[in-house]
């Protein structure tokens, strides 16, 4: 056998890739594979291999459960309802003025935004209240809350519940 390209007879076969190499040239000439080798090697099987790995994913999502619920204080059994530290923090704010307090009674019972957070409901109340520059400021940080992410929220802020605070107060 001779190389097509440059007639040369020095030629190599590669054993990993199984190609036949013209050494003075380099070109690939032909592909013989070597079919002798091939399951020789015998692999076993642990099936234990993995036990551990999931002990430990058990344990550690049993630790986060565990954690998460020492932060959990609920409300009312029935609904399941839970209050964190921050939304026990919110709730404590309320107390500040009565005002705010009955915009996020009202809030609550016409069931606005009762998808979101206790906090972000609470700041709404004072927003709704008339809170505007520092002491909002001030309020969002207390409770952990972005100022963009607020801005967000109240745009989407029912017009008539913006303007309808007198109602609501008396």
């Amino acid at each position: 056998m001779q190389c097509p390209y440059c007639n040369s007879k020095d030629l190599i076969w590669d054993s990993i890739h199984g190609n036949i190499i013209c050494a003075s040239c380099g070109s690939v000439i032909d592909t013989l594979y070597d079919y002798s080798q091939i399951g020789t090697s015998e692999e076993i099987i642990d099936l234990n291999k993995g036990v551990s790995e999931r002990k430990e994913t058990r344990n550690f999502i049993k630790l986060t459960e565990t954690i998460s619920n020492k932060f959990r204080i609920f409300n009312n059994k029935e609904n399941m309802k839970f209050i964190t530290e921050d939304g026990e923090l919110a709730l404590s704010l309320l107390d500040m003025d009565k005002k705010v307090y009955k915009i996020y009674e009202f809030l609550e019972k016409n069931g606005i935004f009762s998808g979101r957070k206790i906090k972000i409901r609470v700041a709404l109340s004072f927003y709704i209240a008339g809170y505007r520059c520092k002491k909002m400021k001030n309020i969002l940080e207390k409770l952990h809350i972005n100022e963009k992410y607020f801005r967000k929220i109240t745009y989407k802020l029912p017009k008539e519940l913006k303007y309808m605070n007198k109602e609501l107060l008396d």
